[in-house]
């Protein structure tokens, strides 16, 4: 054995959390001597020791300790690590074992459990703090690696157990910061990316790409008027930048979402929306809904109970929405973008004037499909014809955004 190893090899005694008997303890520090004074030979007289005191207490660890030291010495490192583990899980602080299962680890290749080891009792150890120390990059950038990898792979419990290991060695990194923003994209988790986000943002405080994502994010699942202020602050600072004045109107629509009631705001994060939900948004976020005089008395006959009764009769009775032939308006039938873009193209055209962007054809109760993403294209509330995709579910997010697309379009009317 390699003399700088033998500091590796402690009194299996020590640190060990529970009381041995004196028999006992006193052939435990027999045998760990014959290992350091004897070599092969104490080994052996060691290991003999080890399986005896096992045979009497299967669960007397320091026993299990020393059998590792033997395999240690022997140059056998994954024995010891398999030895060693379950002493390891059972008693984190026991000094002997963990200093044992870092070394072995290490000299195996196993940097992480090596830090992982080593770090459990770093206070109680120089030695083992000092290895600490050494190992922290090179773990952290295993385990990191090792997280992406179980990402790209879809492996997601198992990027998540890595994720914990970064949040217990170094919560406060940017690596750290940058795992968790990896998976929870790959979730679909926007409250832990906004978490990420967050803390990438105090390191990074000059990145605009992450700021605009940490406002868009606020925005959405946060701190609506952290968000805006973000916004504000990057208008602010480029008054020439047309996205980012599209982006502060954006923001601005979404922070007064945020002052609506709860129930509206629960709708605009609901996956899919029914129509009743979007009748909800369609009231909510159009001042001209909630405010204008409806000229139509149409009867809703399935709605006369239902909780957004006001609501969905307003719509109803502005032309935005409609009801079948037997006046059943169906409010929990799935919203489709087709009802949201023949909607938000009627309220412009109502609104709007004679000369708003929907166009000639406006006053058609049951326009075409095709006239209705041309007008919504021609009002800017989707970028083009192509992407009315009036068969799609509708979400609460999209919704939102047509909504507030619908807004601008009925600003910039004549």
């Amino acid at each position: 054995m390699v003399e700088r190893e033998r500091s590796y090899l402690l009194d299996p005694l020590e640190g060990y959390p529970a009381t041995v008997g004196a028999t006992p303890a006193e052939r435990l520090r027999t045998a760990h001597r014959a290992i350091l004074d004897q070599g092969d030979a104490g080994a052996r007289a060691a290991l003999a020791t080890a399986d005896d005191l096992l045979a009497a207490d299967p669960d007397l660890a320091p026993a299990r300790v020393l059998a590792g030291q033997v395999d240690f010495a022997l140059g056998r490192f994954q024995a010891v690590v398999d030895r060693l583990l379950p002493v390891s899980d059972a008693s984190p602080s026991y000094t002997a074992s963990q200093l044992l299962l870092g070394r072995a680890a290490e000299l195996g290749g196993d940097l992480p459990l090596a830090y992982a080891a080593y770090r459990a009792v770093a206070a109680k150890s120089p030695l083992a703090f000092s290895r600490t120390g050494e190992l922290h990059p090179r773990a952290l950038e295993i385990v990191a690696n090792r997280l992406q990898d179980n990402v790209r792979a879809h492996r997601l419990d198992a990027a998540q157990k890595e994720l914990d290991l970064l949040r217990d060695w170094a919560p406060q990194e940017i690596r750290t910061f940058e795992a968790a923003r990896a998976l929870a994209t790959t979730k679909g988790d926007r409250k832990a990316e906004l978490a990420a986000v967050q803390g990438l943002a105090e390191r990074r405080p000059g990145d605009r790409a992450l700021l605009e994502r940490r406002a868009e994010l606020e925005l959405e699942v946060g701190d609506p008027g952290a968000g805006l202020q973000i916004v504000q602050k990057l208008a602010d600072s480029h008054p020439k930048d047309p996205e980012l004045a599209e982006k502060l109107a954006a923001a601005k629509f979404r922070w007064r979402l945020s002052l609506l009631p709860p129930a509206v705001r629960d709708r605009a994060d609901s996956p899919e929306l029914t129509r009743a939900d979007l009748a909800v948004l369609l009231y909510w976020l159009a001042p001209e809904v909630r405010y204008a005089k409806p000229t139509e008395g149409i009867i809703a006959t399935d709605v006369l109970e239902h909780p957004q009764r006001d609501e969905i009769v307003r719509v109803v009775n502005l032309g935005l929405m409609e009801v079948d032939r037997l006046h059943r308006f169906s409010p929990a039938s799935p919203a489709r973008r087709a009802t949201a873009l023949h909607g938000l193209v009627r309220l412009i055209a109502r609104f709007g004037g004679e000369s708003s962007c929907v166009g000639a054809g406006a006053a058609n109760p049951q326009p075409s499909q095709q006239f209705v993403c041309e007008a919504a294209a021609r009002c800017g509330i989707v970028p083009s014809a192509d992407d009315c995709a009036p068969g799609d579910a509708l979400s609460g997010e999209d919704a939102i955004e047509l909504i507030r697309r619908s807004a601008e379009g009925l600003a910039r009317q004549p």
